[in-house]
């Protein structure tokens, strides 16, 4: 196949050449060959690579008289390893786990759309405490410094932010002060950046607006392709930026310039909505899904390449975070599953 396939690259490289710079007499008396391994080239597959094989590594052994084989082992593989929640109202209860959210040492923050509130559980499942809201919240970020948590709410102009017992910090608008209350916000999701700053979606504007995490000054507004209902950003504080009604997730720069696509498919097809996005080391993670009871996580690289399915048959999968001890945290609709690396 190697072979084959050089021998047509070659070819392909010729017509090239030939369609770019022959003469007349140059191009006819080569078209007939050229054309033959051209159909040849077009009939042929492309080679499917195995995703499987980047999830190899090798291991290292004792050996026997000195020598060390070692042995060739899978690593990647998740595994769920706590759910906890039903569609209630009641504690440990959600009517809509829209986002997710970790909160150190031990902590997730969970908002509860239909129930008007942010529910606080340990990693465990246990509630700890809840947040009422006034309106239905959407986004939900921690901050690093202080263990804050930033909220967005359904038709708010305002993003919120509580101190790490609950109470309101302070609440800002994410347009200057003489536009609060005339230019319309749709605000869907927030982040914090590698810096520090918070970083607020608003689809309405198709822009991302950063601002002070000590008070909330609003610092600058960075125009974006797509609307961005879920947000998160990587080790290099590129934005990726999730658009469930485009079933796109965007990787966008610094200024808001789209670097990479990625357009997720189950099963060869475009899916139907792509929601939550996080990041560690390794890349990117996406919720996505076609309807009921068909969510998966996909994992990519940091180009965006497919790398991974890590998790499946989830209901309606919305935000999904890290939590500091490395394990998944998804916000399933009604409950919260925790996944693990084995």
């Amino acid at each position: 196949m190697g072979l084959t396939w050089e021998k047509l690259q070659f070819s392909l490289d010729t017509a090239r050449e030939v369609t770019r710079s022959a003469s007349d007499s140059d191009f006819l008396s080569l078209y007939p060959t050229i054309s033959k391994d051209l159909k040849l080239l077009a009939d042929e597959s492309i080679p499917r690579v195995d995703n499987r094989l980047a999830f190899l590594k090798f291991k290292q052994s004792e050996g026997v008289g000195g020598i060390s084989l070692g042995e060739v082992v899978a690593e990647g593989k998740w595994e769920l390893s706590r759910q906890f929640g039903r569609k209630r109202s009641g504690p440990g209860e959600f009517d809509v786990a829209w986002d997710i959210a970790a909160r150190k040492p031990d902590e997730i923050a969970v908002p509860d759309y239909w129930n008007n509130r942010v529910v606080i559980c340990s990693i465990d499942g246990n509630q700890k405490s809840t947040i009422p809201m006034q309106g239905c919240p959407l986004g939900i970020a921690a901050t690093r410094s202080d263990n804050r948590l930033v909220v967005v709410e359904e038709g708010a102009s305002h993003v919120k932010v509580f101190n790490s017992d609950n109470t309101l910090a302070y609440e800002f608008p994410t347009v200057p002060p003489s536009e609060v209350g005339q230019t319309a916000v749709d605000l869907r999701s927030v982040a914090v950046k590698n810096d520090g700053t918070i970083a607020v979606g608003d689809v309405a504007r198709m822009v991302l607006t950063v601002h002070s995490p000590t008070d909330g000054e609003l610092l600058h507004t960075i125009p974006v392709k797509i609307k961005p209902y879920f947000l998160a950003f990587d080790s290099n504080d590129r934005a990726i930026i999730s658009n469930y009604e485009s079933q796109t997730v965007d990787i966008a720069d610094g200024n808001g310039t789209t670097k990479r696509t990625i357009k997720p498919t189950i099963n060869g097809k475009l899916v139907k909505y792509c929601f939550g996005v996080c990041t560690d080391g390794s890349g990117i993670y996406v919720a996505l899904q076609n309807g009921d009871n068909t969510g998966h996580i996909h994992h990519y690289d940091p180009q965006g390449g497919f790398l991974q399915c890590i998790a499946q048959g989830l209901h309606w999968p919305r935000g999904i975070t890290f939590t500091s001890g490395g394990q998944l945290a998804v916000a399933d609709w009604t409950s919260v599953k925790m996944y693990h690396q084995v």
